[in-house]
């Protein structure tokens, strides 16, 4: 524990700037961004950067939160239970649970999915032209966001308004089937891309109503049997971090939509003719092979723990200690 506390006073430093994954209600998370107060041991106080947080986000003491430092020469993360929340300072009250460790770059889950989705070759192939024009994007957005100012001049808020209105004709973009993950996504399309190709990508996300900027590179194109479409993979190359994690929370929450849409399966009854000691006999068999797998699964679990990597195990120690914590109360 001295060594946890020793990590937490060199990274937590007040002042800070470190991000704060929020639970949404339909599951995922939301990235907030906030500066640490103090820090008292294990005990971390930070300031949220934003004086409300979306009508989707769930904040509940006992939860256990990712705090992320991206800004490090290396991004690092840890865990924290919320242990309390004062929504008049917008300040969250966290117990640091598990050392820092280096945030590892994720393995992606794909999802098929249906959402309002526009692409667009650059103006410019060059990469620096590409960044420039993807940063104005997001600039705009931010300028679109924010509430006008007593006498801010009449030219000032009709350029807002105008941004505001591209930004919703971006939001009725006709939905688009898609294959996406946190790093990149497969759409079928009528025009033939090059490998190497940049492209730009506008994807709305329904649950936070919100509109991610990405430029992506084209990196494998095939032609369809319809011999009219082409099925083409881009890899994302210049993407906010934050939207990446809103990417993520959605593509979470459709996968849970989907699990808890599936039929439960039951334990069938033996088949007509088929004596209850063979019956029994292939439950034994089920059964085995289950320990087996499940042998197989802790095995993998531990080698993986050696290696320094966070699994399952982990997430169930979190949540005991959530427990133990609430008992403390």
């Amino acid at each position: 524990m001295a060594q946890e506390l020793e990590q937490y006073a060199r990274y937590f430093q007040e002042g800070t700037r470190i991000r704060v994954g929020i639970p949404l209600e339909g599951g995922g998370w939301f990235p907030e961004w906030g500066t640490v107060a103090t820090l008292e041991e294990d005990l971390l106080l930070v300031d949220l950067s934003r004086d409300q947080l979306p009508e989707e986000t769930k904040l509940e003491t006992g939860q256990t939160l990712n705090v992320g430092l991206p800004e490090q020469e290396e991004a690092l993360t840890c865990r924290a239970v919320l242990v309390q929340v004062d929504s008049i300072e917008h300040r969250l009250a966290l117990r640091l649970v598990e050392e820092v460790y280096p945030f590892e770059p994720r393995e992606y889950y794909r999802q098929d999915v249906y959402l309002p989705l526009d692409y667009r070759l650059p103006l410019s192939q060059i990469e620096a032209d590409a960044r420039l024009r993807w940063l104005q994007r997001r600039r705009e957005m931010e300028f679109a966001a924010q509430t006008p100012e007593p006498g801010e001049p009449e030219e000032l808020e009709d350029s807002r308004e105008e941004i505001r209105a591209r930004l919703e004709k971006r939001k009725d973009t006709p939905p688009v089937a898609a294959n996406i993950s946190g790093g990149g996504l497969r759409i079928n399309i009528s025009q033939k891309l090059i490998v190497g190709q940049l492209i730009e990508l506008s994807i709305y996300i329904p649950n936070v109503q919100h509109i991610v900027e990405i430029v992506g590179e084209v990196v494998e194109v095939r032609e369809l049997p319809d011999q009219v479409r082409f099925s083409t993979a881009v890899r994302y190359r210049m993407i906010d971090e934050a939207d990446r994690d809103r990417l993520i929370g959605y593509i979470s929450a459709q996968q849970l939509l989907q699990l808890s849409q599936q039929t439960p399966r039951v334990l069938p009854s033996p088949e007509p003719g088929m004596s209850t000691f063979a019956w029994r006999v292939q439950i034994a068999l089920a059964f085995i092979l289950l320990v087996a797998f499940i042998g197989c699964q802790v095995r993998a679990i531990r080698q993986a723990k050696d290696h320094g990597e966070k699994w399952e195990v982990q997430r169930i120690f979190d949540e005991g200690f959530v427990e133990f914590l609430k008992r403390q109360r």
